[in-house]
């Protein structure tokens, strides 16, 4: 039987193969380039919509991270001065518990412990942290305490000895106030910067803020200057502080160093309450920023797995069509001659 070849045929049908060659050598320059199998996500087939979703799955993941991040480093600053500030609160119960309130130095050492207390209390609610105020419910802008040392001492009409009524504890909308003189002037204040009289409403103090950590996992994080734990404190050290003036007799001393060992007393199991709040929070903020963590490795090296060239196979296999091309090209040469001779070699 006698076969006919087409010279054209054989020489298309190697250019072809040569063609082929290129576009793969092509493609493996750009992942020995790049470190990625191909440069657009068709290529990947039945793994392209995996890919696009996993993709956008660590990007969520990733901003929920952040978002985490920036809540923790607030709610790690409210376990710390929560700390300090029941610290603090112990050191004034000890100080509303003086051996003898009739010490000559007892006036003068009990205000200035008292004027300490209220420092340390001042600087530590209107901690600053980047461009907001921690403590001010959403007025970021503003400081929500004022000089404390500035607020006006109780007066013997303010003892519920003398028909007084004990200071009323707030939790909505209107700020925290006391009153002082009552039997007589009855001025109406507060330790608050945005006090502007009796009744005073201010919604945005005791806002609650919240950060969304996963999918559906909204948490509220945030503590007021309003809390009442914060309202006993400031009202236990101005009791504390009222006992040191002058012209109290042993009597009234003892009442108002009473009233303020119970303020500071409810308030520190209060300061204590607010930090298990807050514990709660930042495990449930490092669980799940471990989650995510940890969902981003797993699809990172599934990613990995499908879009990352191996650089050693991609040299091997240049390689190896560096030389079936050279091998091609060196056939055509040959073979385009168009002698018998040739072509049969």
């Amino acid at each position: 039987m006698v076969s006919r070849v087409s010279v054209i045929g054989v020489l298309s049908q190697n250019l072809s193969v040569i063609t082929q060659n290129r576009k793969q050598l092509d493609r493996l320059n750009y992942s020995l380039a790049t470190g990625q199998n191909f440069q657009e996500l068709k290529f990947y087939g039945q793994d392209a919509a995996r890919i696009v979703d996993l993709r956008k799955d660590i990007e969520a993941r990733q901003s929920y991270i952040r978002s985490i991040e920036v809540t923790q480093s607030t709610t790690s600053s409210y376990d710390a001065i929560l700390e300090s500030l029941v610290d603090m609160t112990s050191s004034a119960l000890s100080a509303a518990e003086p051996l003898s309130s009739q010490d000559i130095d007892f006036p003068t050492t009990t205000t200035v412990l008292a004027n300490n207390f209220m420092l340390e209390l001042e600087a530590n609610l209107n901690i600053k942290l980047g461009d907001r105020f921690i403590f001010a419910g959403s007025n970021f802008g503003t400081a929500p305490v004022t000089d404390l040392r500035t607020l006006t001492l109780y007066n013997t009409t303010d003892l519920v000895s003398n028909g007084a009524v004990a200071n009323t504890i707030e939790t909505a909308d209107t700020l925290p106030q006391h009153t002082v003189d009552a039997g007589g002037a009855a001025s109406v204040e507060s330790y608050l910067t945005g006090f502007t009289g009796a009744g005073t409403i201010d919604a945005n103090a005791y806002a609650r803020l919240r950060v969304t950590i996963s999918d559906k996992q909204p948490v509220n994080y945030n503590l007021r200057a309003t809390e009442p734990a914060f309202q006993n404190l400031v009202e236990g050290l101005l009791r504390l502080k009222s006992a040191a003036q002058a012209g109290l007799t042993e009597d009234e001393r003892e009442e108002f160093l009473g009233d303020a060992r119970n303020a500071l007393d409810t308030a520190r199991t209060q300061l204590r309450q607010l930090q298990a709040s807050n514990g709660t929070i930042l495990n449930e903020l490092e669980r799940t920023s471990q989650i995510h963590k940890g969902f981003i490795t797993i699809s990172q090296t599934a990613l990995d797995d499908m879009t990352v060239a191996d650089e050693a196979e991609v040299a091997v296999r240049i390689s190896s069509l560096q030389n079936q091309l050279e091998a091609s090209f060196t056939t055509i040469a040959r073979q385009s001659q168009l002698t018998l001779v040739n072509f049969l070699r």
